[in-house]
């Protein structure tokens, strides 16, 4: 995938620089998050305070942080082991934000006031959609009811996040109060709720690109945690392996807090994190490959497998979650089309056991009997894999999945346009040709089509923008040099 560069100008008439219907100079107010009055009544064309900006705009994206953190907590899909660790960060995470989120934003609005910053201002398209929803419907013992019966979820459920499951957070009567005040506050803003104003707005293309964008990071953040953690235990449990150690697996608590899981990681891993640390006889070996036997070439293979793909997807989580002006990695435009979702999603948990169904890869009889052919077929995946991964590492902070975040040209795009995906289903070739069949051969060319029409999907998308046209132009090249 090819990510854009945050957009940097604008015309006069407020046209986006990337493809699209232009948003007008002079919305009307509710339509648009750029004109008309503030949250919270006050008289039109009086003016705001810092304060108040970053007020209204912390608080829009605290409601959806909230609202992610319920769903990550009760949905019966995240309950599963992989998820845990995500689990344990996410709540000292929002706990962070709520302590200096206000300050963060009031930094970032001081920093980038230009117009061509507040028109891409994700903080204030969220504050535009809770206005358009729920201005003058609402009274003010409503919004102070809302407040109140929201704020009592929240607190109580942070607490449950952050404890022991034996703390007064985790008792009958807790579970019930966030419930309760959950719905309540739930209940009275649905009785307001103007879901004409609120799609009427979201058709707005920023704005659309902003909720798009949650979506995405909502989605990728979780898995992306999970698969580092994997990586990570694969790596400590070869390398102790190979010192004739007894295995460091680290597995995050289901039932307890953030104070239970550093506790259990101290007791577990911090205590031996020396058995971690190379000794002087280690490099010596690592640097004598004529000393290598066998299975030392095996064992290296596959600890650099996971090396790699720790790597790739701790580069890729830290993309997901970091977006920020300061790093300038805010999404410019997000997939428009659900076909391009629906390719993309294809290819992850859970919906990817959905072409592991269709697309069954069932080994048939030994080809390649040799031990050194398949060291040598071994050595070639990890070699492609090694470039998928140099691939994602050449966004820079700019790398997620099915969004516009920056043109890259450095690295392996300087020579094709997809270079991830060309190595990702190169490698699969190769470490199936062992046990191939016709079968499974035309099973893999179609699981390989997924990445081409990932690929075509993306390109589609990306080319409303002039500077990827341009690059386009410069590396013509979609999957192999020279030929296509």
């Amino acid at each position: 995938m090819v990510a854009p560069r945050a957009e940097t100008t604008d015309d006069a008439s407020g046209e986006s620089a990337v493809g699209g219907a232009p948003s007008s100079a002079s919305p009307k107010a509710g339509d648009t998050p750029y004109r008309g009055a503030a949250p919270g009544k006050r008289a039109p064309g009086k003016a705001t305070t810092i304060w108040q900006r970053a007020t209204y705009r912390w608080t829009a994206i605290t409601i959806v942080m909230a609202a992610l953190l319920i769903l990550y907590t009760y949905h019966p899909y995240y309950r599963n082991q992989q998820f845990t660790p995500f689990k344990t960060i996410y709540p000292p995470a929002f706990v962070l934000w709520l302590v200096f989120g206000l300050f963060y934003v009031k930094a970032t609005l001081e920093k980038f006031s230009e117009r061509r910053f507040t028109m891409r201002d994700s903080g204030l398209h969220l504050v535009a959609l809770g206005k358009a929803a729920f201005e003058d419907v609402l009274s003010r013992a409503q919004w102070s009811a809302v407040t109140l019966f929201a704020g009592t979820a929240a607190a109580l459920g942070a607490g449950r996040a952050l404890t022991a499951k034996t703390s007064l957070f985790h008792g009958n009567y807790a579970g019930a109060a966030i419930y309760a005040s959950a719905l309540l506050a739930v209940l009275i803003l649905v009785r307001g709720l103007r879901p004409r104003r609120i799609w009427r707005l979201v058709r707005n293309r920023r704005v659309r690109t902003t909720v798009l964008a949650i979506c995405v990071k909502a989605f990728f953040t979780p898995l992306m945690t999970g698969f580092v953690v994997g990586h990570l235990n694969g790596i400590s449990r070869a390398w102790l392996k190979h010192k004739d150690l007894p295995p460091m697996d680290f597995k995050v608590p289901t039932d307890g807090g953030i104070g239970a899981a550093v506790s259990m990681w101290w007791s577990h891993v911090g205590v031996r994190i020396g058995d971690l640390v190379p000794s002087l006889q280690d490099l010596a070996g690592l640097v004598q490959p004529w000393t290598w036997t066998t299975a030392d070439v095996s064992w290296g293979l596959g600890i650099s497998y996971d090396v790699i793909f720790a790597v790739d997807c701790g580069w890729a989580l830290f993309g997901y979650a970091s977006e920020s002006r300061w790093l300038g990695n805010k999404t410019r435009s997000v997939e428009p089309t659900a076909f391009g979702w629906l390719v993309c999603l294809a290819c992850y948990p859970p919906y990817n056991n959905v072409l592991g169904t269709y697309l069954p890869l069932e080994n048939g009889p030994q080809l390649i009997a040799g031990e050194t052919g398949h060291l040598a077929l071994r050595g070639a995946v990890v070699f492609l894999f090694a470039i998928y991964a140099a691939a994602t590492v050449s966004f820079g902070f700019k790398f997620s999945n099915l969004t516009n975040r920056g043109i890259v040209t450095r690295g392996p795009y300087r020579y094709v346009r997809h270079p991830a995906y060309l190595c990702k289903c190169a490698a699969w070739w190769l470490e199936h040709i062992p046990t191939m069949t016709l079968t499974k051969a035309f099973f893999l060319t179609l699981l390989c089509g997924v990445y081409a029409l990932r690929a075509w999907t993306e390109e589609r998308h990306l080319g409303a923008d002039p500077e990827y046209r341009a690059y386009k132009k410069k590396t013509p090249w979609v999957l192999f040099p020279g030929i296509y």
